[in-house]
């Protein structure tokens, strides 16, 4: 089956609707090319290498080290050693942890590398502990300090 492009036509007919109705003013014009051609001078991606970026420790056996952030969420490599503990606790918006290494337990649960965990916000989170430590990826709410 051959791919359909789209015609000039049904491209305008799709931004008709989000065309301003007149031209904007000269220095609405010129901020929005200064920041458009800003976005195209960066870079497509950013690359935080495994040597890079610092571990901080949050609590006895416990560290994390923080790959991105935005306004609402950010993106943490955690680290647990052997028998360390992650007390129960609750998350105003939903947390992603996809485990990478090592396992976590939960209750009766045990997570292991490739298993995503989603904890949905607003419900409390069971103590997470790693009998034989863990490497994970978190994403989730910011975090402005530690329990």
């Amino acid at each position: 089956m051959a791919e359909r492009v789209p015609t000039d036509a049904t491209l305008l007919a799709a931004l008709a609707g989000h065309l301003p109705e007149r031209p904007p003013s000269p220095e609405t014009a010129a901020r929005i090319r200064r920041q458009l051609m800003q976005r195209l001078a960066e870079p497509p991606q950013r690359v935080l290498r495994a040597s890079e970026g610092e571990w901080e420790v949050i609590r006895p056996g416990i560290e994390i080290k923080r790959l991105r952030r935005d306004e609402q969420s950010e993106t943490t490599l955690w680290r647990m050693a052997p028998g360390a503990e992650l007390p129960a606790h609750s998350h105003h918006m939903d947390e992603e942890c996809l485990v990478l290494e090592g396992s976590l337990v939960q209750g009766d649960d045990e997570f292991f590398p490739g298993d995503f965990v989603l904890a949905l916000a607003g419900r409390d989170h069971a103590t997470f502990t790693s009998p034989r430590g863990a490497l994970f990826l978190i994403r989730g709410e910011l975090r402005c300090g530690h329990d």
